[in-house]
């Protein structure tokens, strides 16, 4: 899996995916809005009302086709079967995988990249006004190697860029 919503996780879980050697399952659910309770009892009306659907071609919950396919053909459920036909089994294993597919989590990129970064200096340790150091007066700190951890979409480059100017023009009236 990758984009914009695997980096928004990735990077809350920074800390804990080294903590776990990158080696973990992370359980995904589609249907987010539903608990085991609603999302049994919801497509018990669906069933009723489109019993004569096949279930693998009409998918549910605005996920895509290419998705749907996969969770009906891991719960089992065949091309031509029907809601009306789906056995209590098929339709256990369907609600499971909409609530919690299971996805291994299995180290790092392919090319062992981080686009997510986490930890670095406390920020308590900081002037945050001039990015000086509390425990060394004249060191000044900015951007990632700071902890500061930003979703995607640009926070990180704002951070670099406006921690660089804070530190960089309190290096400069320092030594004027």
């Amino acid at each position: 899996m990758s984009g914009p919503a695997v980096l928004k996780l990735s990077a809350w879980g920074a800390r804990r995916l080294h903590e776990l050697n990158y080696e973990s399952t992370a359980l995904v659910s589609w249907v987010p809005a539903h608990t085991e309770e609603t999302l049994r009892q919801w497509l018990h009306t669906f069933r009723d009302q489109n019993g004569r659907k096949t279930v693998e071609s009409n998918p549910l919950f605005g996920l895509p086709q290419r998705l749907w396919r996969t969770l009906t053909d891991q719960a089992g459920i065949s091309a031509e079967m029907r809601w009306s036909e789906l056995p209590a089994k098929l339709q256990n294993r369907l609600i499971e995988s909409l609530l919690r597919t299971p996805l291994p989590v299995r180290g790092k990129t392919t090319y062992k990249e981080e686009f997510v970064t986490c930890g670095g200096i406390v920020l308590g340790e900081v002037n945050m006004h001039t990015m000086e150091s509390r425990r060394v007066p004249g060191l000044y700190f900015a951007g990632e190697v700071l902890d500061i951890d930003g979703i995607t979409g640009g926070f990180n480059f704002q951070a670099a860029w406006t921690t660089g100017y804070l530190a960089g023009r309190a290096m400069a009236a320092s030594n004027s």
